[in-house]
């Protein structure tokens, strides 16, 4: 009796595992939401992960034949395995979830009250009277995502504000 419990519970971690390897496709779609500077890395990561998925579940079948085969000593060094390597394929999901969500964070989205004059911009929960609820879009985006501000003169402005220099 303890024998087929095993073979059932280690197909249905098999059942489980085929389950998360349909669902991550799901995170595919969240790809285009990633800055380009780190969107190739995530895919791999994400190539690397659903790899590993597919590798335990080839792994749980293994493990449950080799049970059902009746060598326990083998099947208990399977088992071991299974779990050392289950232990890193969490780190990798968690890390890869983490840097996913970390530059989605950082993409601006929605909306956001500027002024239509200057366009600095009003902090969410901030009062449109207060002129410290106000900050220059640079500010603003700096702490809201990891970009940094160059500044420079458009050929438009140049032209209005240093007519002498415009050629």
């Amino acid at each position: 009796m303890q024998h087929i419990l095993s073979i059932v519970m280690i197909l249905s971690g098999a059942v489980v595992m085929l389950f998360n390897l349909v669902k991550a496709r799901d995170l595919h779609v969240l790809t285009p939401f990633i800055p380009e500077r780190s969107k190739q890395e995530i895919i791999r990561s994400l190539r690397l992960h659903r790899g590993m998925m597919f590798f335990f579940l080839l792994g749980y079948c293994v493990v449950a034949w080799i049970f059902s085969l009746r060598f326990p000593f083998v099947g208990e060094l399977l088992v071991g395995l299974v779990f050392l390597l289950g232990s890193l394929f969490v780190l990798l999901g968690l890390h890869i979830q983490t840097r996913m969500l970390l530059e989605i964070k950082n993409t601006l989205q929605g909306l956001l009250p500027i002024c239509a004059s200057c366009k600095k911009i009003r902090s969410a929960d901030g009062d449109p009277h207060d002129p410290a609820s106000w900050t220059t879009v640079e500010k603003f985006i700096s702490a809201k995502t990891s970009a940094d501000f160059t500044h420079s003169i458009c050929p438009d402005c140049l032209k209005k504000l240093y007519p002498d220099l415009y050629k």
